[in-house]
C-alpha cells in the first residue's frame, strides 16, 4: 500500500501579504460612499490610529483583498478599524510602541553638559575612592606578578611572554 503525502501548502510571510507589487487598482476605502458624519469619524478614527503606526492603504493587495490598514511597526494587515483598535492592544504592538517611543527619546537627549561630565568623574572618583585599590595594595599586586612571572620562566623557559 502505498501512502500518499499530503501536499504542504506554501507558507505566506507577512512581507508577501505586504508586497506592493501584487496590488488591486483602486481605493482601498471607497469615500464617496459615506456620508459627511461617517467621513468625519473615519477622519478621526484614522487619525488615532497614526499615532499608533497604522496607516490606511494606499492600494489593495490580491492576496488580502478584505485588508485596509497596515501597522508599520508590527508589518501586519488589518481588515477595518475595530481589528485595529483591537490589534493596538496586543502585546506584541505594544511593545513595539515602546521601543519606538524609547528610541525616539534616546535619539533627542542633548549632549551632557560640563557641569554633568564633571559630576560623573567626582562619582567615579569616589567608587574608585571607597572599593578599588590602595597604592599599597597596588605594589604589592605587582610585586606578586613579578614573582610570578619570574616562576614561569624558570619552569617554562620556551614561552615568550
Amino acid at each position: 500500500v502505498k501512502k500518499l503525502k499530503k501536499t504542504r501548502r506554501s507558507r505566506r510571510t507577512r512581507k508577501d501579504e505586504y508586497d506592493h507589487d501584487d496590488e488591486v487598482d483602486g481605493p482601498v476605502i471607497d469615500e464617496s460612499q459615506l456620508s459627511a458624519k461617517e467621513l468625519l469619524g473615519l477622519q478621526q478614527a484614522e487619525e488615532r490610529l497614526k499615532r499608533d503606526c497604522i496607516y490606511r492603504l494606499k492600494k489593495q493587495p490580491r492576496n488580502y483583498p478584505s485588508a485596509k490598514y497596515a501597522c508599520k511597526l508590527c508589518d501586519v494587515l488589518i481588515e477595518s478599524v475595530a481589528f485595529a483598535h483591537k490589534h493596538i492592544k496586543e502585546k506584541r504592538h505594544k511593545k513595539s510602541i515602546k521601543e519606538k517611543q524609547e528610541e525616539q527619546m534616546l535619539s533627542t537627549l542633548p549632549p551632557p553638559t560640563a557641569s554633568q561630565i564633571k559630576a560623573i568623574g567626582v562619582a567615579i572618583e569616589n567608587v574608585v575612592q571607597e572599593f578599588g585599590l590602595s597604592n599599597e595594595d597596588l605594589e604589592e599586586r605587582l610585586n606578586i606578578k613579578t614573582v610570578m612571572e619570574g616562576v614561569l620562566h624558570q619552569k617554562l623557559p620556551g614561552i615568550v611572554w
